[in-house]
């Protein structure tokens, strides 16, 4: 329930991006201006992070996902009928508090089941986003064309109800909390967030996540306006690189339990240089056909969420401790999203001034750089 539930939370994110050129239409809005209403959700997210997976440690995952739950379900209702600029960027942000609450919950749940192969369990589990990609893109671009963009923030906010009551008749909360032992779990946090090897992987992981706000956000814009491809169409072909992602991180955490010493460091170090190659060439593939903009993005998704699952799901398991791995995973990914406030507006000035050979530029920039951090690591035993 924990891998369905997150996979629909992205119904209530993605639609933002799946609505952008039907939003910006009939607003008006530049895309400097819809990158701050998106920046507003990442960081409202990014701090949300921070703040629940302390929560989830000490009161437990189940209470904690159903408010982020509801919550997410009002904030697009709200949304889908508020037509002003800083109403939207409010409600947006709210979302992205809500959304936030997600994450940690479900490595605490999925961690208090699993100790052992942890990268094959968090390559196989850190895909339930990957799976709510690949469905929602698709199915919002459909329901945006055909029932207007609005009705793509009213309907996922029904199916987030509904995924609400479910969780709440079907999951016990059996993972643990921080209880009695709340002062341990204190001193363990505290000595990861000295630790140099772990400010150095949540650095490689703010510049993927530079990558991944690009082509998540802007990937059926960039279809749209370049290639002229209708906004369906151009959903479709985007769904690929969430499929893409799902066989890169089961591959990945694979790769990362058989390769032993520095498995972990090797896995996101090779596939991060294969991202960069990656790049290199989507920029002048992508739109030469329907297929050719299937393999480039499902390639994208490869090489990208490879590395991207290990440090958001397969670190925190195994370096959070008995009681705070949802700390833990709140610290990375929150820290990702704070990248991703400043990549979302800055992409989108980017756009406006450079076009998309200056973003295509940033990603390139930024998988290099991410490697390069990766490599720095291999000095170290482990990460903690």
């Amino acid at each position: 329930m924990a891998y369905v539930t997150y996979a629909f939370l992205y119904f209530a994110r993605l639609n933002f991006s799946a609505s952008l050129p039907l939003l910006s239409e009939e607003l008006g809005y530049s895309k400097f201006t819809l990158g701050l209403i998106a920046g507003a959700f990442s960081i409202s997210y990014a701090l949300g992070q921070f703040i629940h997976g302390r929560l989830v440690d000490k009161y437990g995952p189940k209470r904690i996902i159903l408010i982020g739950l509801l919550l997410s379900a009002l904030m697009n209702v709200l949304f889908g009928y508020v037509n002003t600029l800083i109403p939207l960027i409010i409600i947006w942000a709210v979302n992205g508090y809500a959304q936030s609450a997600g994450w940690p919950a479900v490595i605490k749940l999925v961690s208090s089941r699993f100790k052992s192969e942890l990268g094959k369990i968090g390559g196989l589990f850190g895909s339930c986003f990957l799976v709510g990609n690949m469905i929602a893109w698709p199915t919002l671009g459909y329901i945006a064309s055909n029932y207007g963009w609005r009705m793509a923030f009213i309907i996922p906010s029904m199916v987030l109800v509904v995924l609400a009551i479910l969780l709440y008749l079907t999951v016990e909360e059996s993972a643990q909390k921080s209880g009695g032992k709340g002062s341990k779990q204190t001193l363990n946090f505290k000595k990861l967030l000295s630790s140099k090897g772990l400010i150095i992987i949540s650095s490689a992981y703010i510049l993927l996540q530079f990558i991944r706000s690009v082509f998540t956000l802007w990937a059926p814009s960039y279809l749209f306006e370049r290639f002229r491809w209708p906004l369906e169409v151009a959903g479709y072909v985007a769904a690929f690189m969430p499929f893409g992602g799902i066989v890169g991180s089961i591959f990945s955490g694979w790769l990362s339990d058989r390769m032993k010493s520095c498995g972990r460091k090797s896995a996101i170090c090779i596939l991060t240089l294969s991202l960069s190659f990656t790049i290199l060439t989507f920029h002048y593939i992508a739109g030469l056909s329907f297929e050719a903009g299937a393999v480039s993005f499902f390639l994208v998704g490869f090489t990208l969420y490879g590395p991207h699952v290990i440090i958001s799901t397969v670190i925190p398991m195994e370096f959070g401790g008995n009681y705070g791995e949802a700390s833990v995973a709140g610290f990375i990914d929150g820290m990702g999203y704070l990248g991703s406030m400043f990549a979302e507006s800055f992409t989108g000035w980017l756009i406006d001034v450079h076009g998309w050979n200056g973003a295509m530029t940033f990603c390139l920039i930024s998988s290099i750089s991410a490697m390069l951090l990766t490599a720095f690591l291999y000095e170290r035993k482990k990460i903690g």
